[in-house]
């Protein structure tokens, strides 16, 4: 596997396999890994200037997510994700967006009102300055402040784990004409209906958000592949 993983610099709250698996799955949705590449565990390690151990680890828990697979004399191999795949997590999250923030708008207090707000303006802000990474960084932290609030851990754990495919899924949505600020539209909407304590409204905000966040992603990698093959 050719040089694209940089050392990992090591969080004390965060163990060693989630940094190299939250690494590991970026560079594959972000294409940085391409479908067919081979993953080679000292190679791997080497580039991370970790141990095996987690890299090991972090394999396996992305062959449970489908993203690796196994090929007889070849070992891992990254797995190429499909439209089918793409439709049935957005479908996934569809139903999970709609239930955390429905319970968010059951639970809110003003306290919480005032760190989604504050959430907001932060996404938001990055969102006017164009800096991708700023933008992936606090849309990250918006929906943590929408799931937080929602008290439910059983429910933050399994949304949690669809958050690097929800940061890819807006960074690539974001660049197909105006949805950014569509975006931003539906999030004030949704940060309204949960301050007031509106559960059936911010559900189907949600929902629909969601909806929309799905057909820009896709015309978006549609429109990306007719350029490529136009080149």
């Amino acid at each position: 596997m050719k040089k694209v993983l940089r050392p990992i610099r090591i969080k004390t709250s965060s163990p060693v396999r989630h940094e190299v698996f939250n690494l590991l799955r970026e560079a594959i949705l972000s294409g940085e890994i391409p479908p067919g590449e081979r993953l080679v565990e000292r190679d791997i390690a080497e580039q991370f200037e970790a141990s095996r151990t987690p890299v090991r680890e972090a394999i396996r828990q992305l062959e449970l997510e489908n993203l690796i697979r196994h090929v007889p004399r070849k070992g891992a191999v990254v797995a190429e994700v499909t439209t089918a795949d793409i439709i049935e997590i957005f479908r996934i999250r569809s139903v999970l967006e709609g239930l955390v923030c429905r319970m968010a708008a059951e639970k809110i207090t003003r306290r919480g009102a005032s760190r989604l707000e504050g959430a907001l303006v932060g996404l938001e802000e990055a969102c006017r300055s164009k800096d991708a990474a700023a933008v992936a960084t606090q849309h990250i932290k918006f929906h943590e402040t929408i799931y937080k609030l929602s008290e439910s851990p059983r429910l933050y754990q399994m949304i949690s784990n669809l958050l690097e495919y929800i940061s890819w899924f807006a960074r690539v949505g974001y660049s197909f004409q105006d949805r950014m600020s569509l975006a931003m539209k539906e999030h004030r909407e949704m940060v309204e209906s949960i301050s007031l304590g509106l559960p059936d409204r911010v559900e189907a905000l949600a929902r629909a958000h969601v909806e929309a966040s799905r057909q820009a992603y896709l015309t978006a990698v549609t429109l990306l592949q007719e350029q490529g093959e136009t080149e």
